[in-house]
């Protein structure tokens, strides 16, 4: 078996996701599911449906593992000489997407293929996130991502020899949301093992509303505030932070982030927030937290 499709889910439906996937899946190829210990019950039987399609199976946690340790299981749990995993909050854009794939595996080890958006934000209640992706996908490129390969890495949608993947693996004792995929793009720059970027995008479907946004981005900088300052230094927001630390700064941050946070968060809860005032909210929070 040649490829091994690999889905980690948490209370999300990746039904359609799988039968896109099966309509140009290879005969030598399989899709492996595995929930994370969802709590939505009908999300759980939608999801259970996949264990009967041919070339798929299922696997169900009976609590959440977290994002490193499920992703790390499925890769065991893999047969395929490739292993390619996909969020399960994407969306097949293209019918060529595995061929795309699997047409750039002589002689390289690890591919990325990137990540798309709407065209448009779905509603006015998920403008933070829709508005920093997009910001964000102008930076992805290709030509950007094939200038920076590492940094520009993602978990999102990427395959890669695994092998080679069971040699490094996902950091474990990150459970929470946030930073898998930057200490990954770390471990492969530190090894020296070329990253392929090519424009093989899936839309990204999981748009939250912000306040669950804000939420989500509190747990990443709590995640990036228990790692090494060795990798702390080497991931821009907690360098800045380090770098206002060393100058003696650190209380004056806190400060101003504390009587702006109001402001902050009244701008970046409306219909047009500031992405320059969203780092400021991060740089502030991260600050007092590593207080």
């Amino acid at each position: 078996m040649k490829l091994s499709i690999l889905i980690p889910t948490f209370n999300q439906d990746c039904t359609q996701l799988v039968h896109d996937l099966l309509e140009q899946l290879p005969q030598d190829a399989e899709i492996i599911v595995a929930d994370d210990g969802s709590t939505a019950a009908t999300i759980r039987e939608q999801n259970a449906t996949i264990g009967m399609l041919p070339q798929c199976r299922y696997w169900q946690a009976k609590m959440n593992l977290g994002r490193a340790k499920i992703r790390n299981l499925l890769a065991e749990m893999a047969q395929g000489e490739w292993i390619l995993f996909i969020d399960s909050d994407a969306k097949v854009r293209s019918k060529d997407f595995i061929a795309s794939y699997l047409k750039e595996t002589d002689g390289k080890q690890v591919i990325c293929g990137g990540t798309g958006n709407y065209e448009s934000c779905p509603s006015e209640d998920k403008a933070l996130r829709y508005k920093y992706e997009v910001h964000a996908e102008k930076k992805r490129t290709l030509k950007l991502r094939r200038r920076k390969p590492y940094a520009q890495f993602s978990t999102f949608n990427f395959m890669i020899r695994r092998e080679l993947f069971l040699q490094i693996r996902f950091y474990n004792e990150i459970c929470d949301y946030g930073h898998e995929d930057t200490l990954f793009g770390l471990a492969l720059k530190d090894r020296k093992i070329p990253v392929l970027h090519i424009d093989n995008k899936l839309i990204h479907t999981g748009l939250e509303p912000t306040p669950a946004y804000l939420r989500k981005i509190k747990t990443s900088l709590f995640t990036l505030s228990r790692l090494d300052e060795k990798v702390q230094k080497r991931i821009t927001i907690s360098a800045i932070a380090l770098f206002i630390k060393k100058c003696h700064l650190q209380g004056f941050a806190i400060w101003l982030f504390k009587v702006s946070n109001h402001k902050l968060k009244q701008n970046l809860l409306g219909s047009n927030p500031s992405l320059l005032l969203f780092k400021l909210y991060k740089l502030g929070f991260f600050c007092k937290i590593m207080e």
